[in-house]
């Protein structure tokens, strides 16, 4: 049997259509709420008088925040590598972490390829790594602009 060609039951199909969907928007809920938390912290009154009287501080104070969303990023390929073990999509944890973090940036540098019954969960991962760049490049964006005002 071709592997290209082979076709996957429509329930098995669905059942890891919806589980992935499912994990997206836990992944999208979880990264949501770490930036308004990030936010949060980032425009504390104390915090946000200081970056307006230190540049240097701004900075650092911006760095950390970047760092923050990068952390909710390497959350979010965790879950997905724990999801790729459980199911026996792939054996290891170091390789499903590699793999899971490739999929998210839509890189896929790992050389670890999934079989064909697996394909559509690293997909809906792509996706999810997408939306979620999205969402972090319009915080970093909002939250340079409040950090760095125009004079």
């Amino acid at each position: 049997m071709d592997i290209v060609t082979m076709e996957i039951p429509p329930v098995v199909w669905g059942a890891r259509m919806i589980l992935g969907c499912a994990l997206l928007t836990l992944c999208i809920f979880i990264h949501t709420l770490g930036l308004i938390m990030i936010a949060r912290l980032a425009t504390h009154e104390r915090v946000n008088l200081r970056t307006v009287q230190s540049i240097p501080f701004a900075s650092a104070a911006f760095a950390v925040c970047a760092s923050g969303a990068a952390v909710l990023f390497v959350v979010q390929a965790f879950l997905w590598g724990m999801l790729y073990v459980h199911l026996g999509a792939i054996n290891g944890f170091e390789h499903a972490i590699s793999f899971s973090i490739g999929a998210f940036t839509t890189y896929g540098g790992s050389g670890i390829v999934l079989g064909r019954p697996w394909v559509l969960l690293s997909e809906i991962q792509a996706v999810n790594g997408v939306i979620a760049f999205g969402l972090t490049t319009a915080f970093l964006f909002t939250l340079g602009n409040r950090m760095f005002p125009k004079p």
